[in-house]
């Protein structure tokens, strides 16, 4: 058997910057420990470019040697974490990631300072916001997902590359509410 060469450290860095040092499965983000998974195996003649890497926490690299992690969901993952990273700061994919974590979603609300910081979501159609609270000078909006950006983050969790797509395509205009 012979030693797999070590990965250019300038490969390694842009896969890492990549994924913002983090797990790029969206359901796990560990930051702790990562490893460089090949998308297509070495084994498959798969090359070292940073388009066949994906940064994946020592657990997910497991799940994905395991088969429970499907090869369509790395191929998704790989392509949303490269789409986000064309379109968005860190900043705005983790305010996405949070979005899609928090249990109350209908139930936050932020300022005027707290809507700038969506601006780019929002902007990409991805994020709502509508006026939630007004108490003489105080407002608070209710910032949530629009349908485009329910269905864009959960078939980006599922790691279902046709629903990305889809959800991709989804026009915001025909709905009346700002968010879900």
């Amino acid at each position: 058997m012979t030693e797999r060469k070590k990965l250019p450290t300038q490969v390694q860095q842009a896969v890492l910057i990549e994924s913002g040092y983090r797990c790029a499965v969206p359901t796990c983000r560990g930051i702790l420990a990562i490893d460089l998974h090949h998308i297509v195996e070495v084994s498959e003649d798969g090359g070292d470019d940073v388009g066949n890497l994906l940064a994946l926490c020592p657990t997910c690299h497991a799940l994905y040697h395991r088969k429970v992690i499907s090869r369509d969901a790395i191929y998704a993952w790989k392509g949303v974490v490269v789409a986000l990273n064309q379109a968005f700061d860190r900043d705005a994919i983790d305010l996405l990631l949070f979005l899609g974590t928090a249990n109350t979603i209908a139930q936050l609300r932020v300022d005027g300072t707290g809507v700038l910081r969506f601006a780019r979501l929002i902007a990409a159609g991805l994020v709502g916001f509508v006026l939630a609270i007004q108490n003489g000078p105080l407002l608070l909006y209710q910032v949530g997902f629009t349908p485009k950006g329910l269905a864009f983050v959960n078939a980006w969790k599922k790691g279902d590359r046709a629903a990305v797509a889809d959800a991709l395509a989804i026009d915001n205009s025909s709905t009346d509410d700002a968010t879900s």
